[in-house]
């Protein structure tokens, strides 16, 4: 048998999975767009408008997904960062706006993606930690860092090789960073509210007693 005849339909095959990875590229790419955009709305408040981004997001991947389906060589880690996006922004999502972590169950979503898209969600945490110092909500501050201290916490079980969880040590390391400055930024702000206070009390017995 002709060694171009043996290679034609290995050819073909090759030329099926570009064709579906030419379409599936771009519709991963507007999912990872589309929670970019959900995540913004969240820390806006407006969560209709978050949801509705993260639900398109959803669909777009849920669409890539039935493409592959059939192929031998793209698999759903292809899907891997929209997955990781979403899987951030439903948390941020729900952690805001019910208090609940979301599972990934929810939405589809792979369990590798899943938990290294979790490990992701800390920074946003720390950026409505910050937002909720800016207008002096110290106890809302205080709820959201136990959401970030939470996350790494049960995430640090998954201690296992990183060839099984690609990238989660790594996102864990930087998480334990982002925390440990948010304790510090948490613990300066609580002491200047104090301080501030305690100022306000001075000046008030001060005018009270002239």
């Amino acid at each position: 048998m002709k060694l171009s005849d043996i290679l034609q339909p290995l050819r073909n095959e090759v030329e099926s999975d570009d064709s579906l990875r030419e379409i599936t590229l771009p519709l991963a790419r507007a999912a990872v767009r589309k929670c970019s955009e959900s995540i913004k709305e969240t820390h806006r408040g407006d969560y209709d408008t978050a949801a509705s981004l993260l639900e398109e997001a959803k669909k777009m991947t849920e669409k890539a997904r039935h493409q592959i389906a059939n192929s031998e060589f793209l698999s759903s880690r292809n899907l891997d960062t929209a997955y990781q996006e979403i899987a951030e922004a439903s948390n941020l999502l729900s952690l805001l706006r019910d208090g609940d972590f979301t599972p990934p169950s929810d939405n589809g979503i792979p369990s590798r993606p899943y938990l290294t898209g979790l490990a992701d969600t800390v920074g946003e945490l720390r950026r409505a930690i910050l937002n909720s110092l800016r207008t002096d909500d110290m106890e809302r501050a205080n709820r959201l860092l136990g959401f970030m201290e939470e996350i790494l916490d049960e995430l640090g079980t998954f201690d296992f090789p990183n060839a099984l969880i690609p990238e989660l040590r790594r996102k864990c390391d930087v998480a334990r960073s982002i925390i440990e400055r948010t304790q510090g930024d948490l613990t300066t702000a609580i002491q200047q509210a104090k301080l501030i206070k305690e100022l306000r009390d001075f000046e008030k017995r001060h005018r009270s007693s002239e």
